[in-house]
């Protein structure tokens, strides 16, 4: 059930982000993480509703965001999937979810879903960065 969920999530947030113009709006490669964070955890108030490890942020409200992607990172999905998703949901929330849309706009939106996607899961077993013996090498993500 939580494959075919974030399935059509993803497929979701392809089709938003192929229809949204915005030519000034960056994807994933263009985003800017370090403002990313900074929006998270301060303007953008993400951090208020959301858990995520990197961020130190802790709350019950909307969904621990490293648990949410945990399974899915462990599965091989990668860090652009995340960011469709995560890019989604910020433009459109759930049915009956308690984020406001377009919490974040345009460009912030892309950076806050570009840093979720570059740190969500990473203290998941499988996902972020493993050491092996004397090597370390990084998970898909």
């Amino acid at each position: 059930m939580s494959f075919r969920l974030l399935a059509l999530s993803v497929l979701g947030a392809a089709l938003l982000t192929a229809g949204c113009g915005g030519g000034d709006v960056t994807g994933l490669e263009g985003a800017n993480e370090a403002n990313g964070k900074a929006l998270f955890t301060g303007e953008g108030q993400c951090g208020r509703c959301h858990t995520l490890a990197d961020a130190g942020t802790v709350s019950q409200v909307g969904p621990d965001l490293d648990q949410a992607f945990g399974y899915a990172c462990e599965q091989g999905f990668d860090e652009s999937t995340f960011f469709d998703v995560v890019r989604g949901q910020i433009d459109i929330p759930g049915e009956n979810s308690q984020m406001p849309a377009d919490l974040v706009t345009g460009q912030d939106a892309a950076d806050v879903a570009a840093y979720v996607a570059s740190v969500a899961g990473a203290n998941i077993p499988g996902c972020g960065e493993t050491t092996t013996g004397e090597t370390t090498t990084a998970a898909p993500g």
